[in-house]
């Protein structure tokens, strides 16, 4: 396994800032139109579950895409048009890693493109894309403009289950954040129930985090392990919305920063703490 590499991107500051600005552009007017239509995604997600390539498709981005997770994406370097334009194509998946310090995890996420919001005359796109399969890449492959490598995937310990407590805990949670919070990115993400697999990414989905913490989720192989860390993020969060604004707090080192608007919680730029 390769663990972190460097990444080689060129004009690499730039282009994240830019990439964040677009993202969070694109939470809410993907959200309202997620909100009309749910994107009839079926055919598309079925097209790219029938062809699966060898080499997967790379895209390293500033965050850390979450299975089950919705995500608003503008395609606009030349390279990742030519890979989004294959993956619509031949009906591939890509995967998604984290950059983080100049260098980029193995770990990472599969992408499914579920909708394209919008075509510009210049190849640009307004993409949403859903988490799917956990991998780590082996090797990695650069003959053509964008990256590929060779995925392993991985999936949960089956023993690793919650215990009734914690699924009835977590949901209760969620639930109270949601009185408290209006969460811009939330909008665009399935209505989780105590019944589904993996409730743990399905609580966090577009809820803001500290991208260390959000990879040490992902890579987890414990479902009960995982959603013991959501539940307990969700509570500091509660606790978080509940002493601002007039009692000042500073927020956990292990969570996102979080600001009171009268709009509700809004990330603030993650911090670097550490993992728990």
């Amino acid at each position: 396994m390769i663990g972190h590499f460097p990444y080689t991107g060129g004009r690499f500051g730039g282009q994240l800032m830019e990439r964040r600005r677009i993202v969070r552009v694109l939470a809410m007017s993907g959200a309202g139109l997620w909100t009309q239509q749910r994107f009839r995604a079926a055919p598309l997600l079925q097209a790219q579950d029938a062809s699966r390539p060898e080499l997967l498709p790379l895209f390293p981005l500033d965050l850390v895409l979450l299975p089950h997770t919705n995500l608003p994406l503008h395609i606009f370097e030349p390279r990742y048009k030519e890979m989004i334009g294959d993956c619509l194509r031949n009906g591939w998946e890509f995967g998604m890693l984290a950059v983080h310090d100049q260098s980029v995890t193995a770990f990472g996420c599969t992408a499914s493109i579920t909708k394209v919001l919008e075509r510009f005359p210049d190849g640009r796109m307004n993409i949403i894309v859903r988490g799917q399969r956990r991998f780590e890449i082996s090797e990695l492959n650069d003959q053509k403009s964008y990256l590929r490598g060779t995925p392993e995937f991985f999936d949960d310990d089956p023993a690793e289950l919650p215990s009734s407590d914690l699924l009835e805990r977590s949901m209760a949670l969620y639930s109270r954040l949601k009185e408290l919070a209006k969460i811009e990115t939330q909008v665009i993400q399935d209505v989780p129930r105590s019944t589904d697999t993996q409730l743990s990414y399905r609580l966090i989905a577009g809820v803001p985090g500290e991208l260390t913490w959000l990879q040490h989720l992902l890579e987890l192989r414990s479902e009960r392990k995982r959603l013991e860390l959501v539940a307990d993020y969700l509570e500091e969060l509660i606790e978080e919305f509940e002493s601002a604004p007039n009692k000042q707090r500073a927020p956990s080192q292990r969570i996102a920063a979080v600001t009171f608007s009268s709009r509700g919680l809004r990330p603030s730029r993650p911090s670097r703490g550490s993992l728990p």
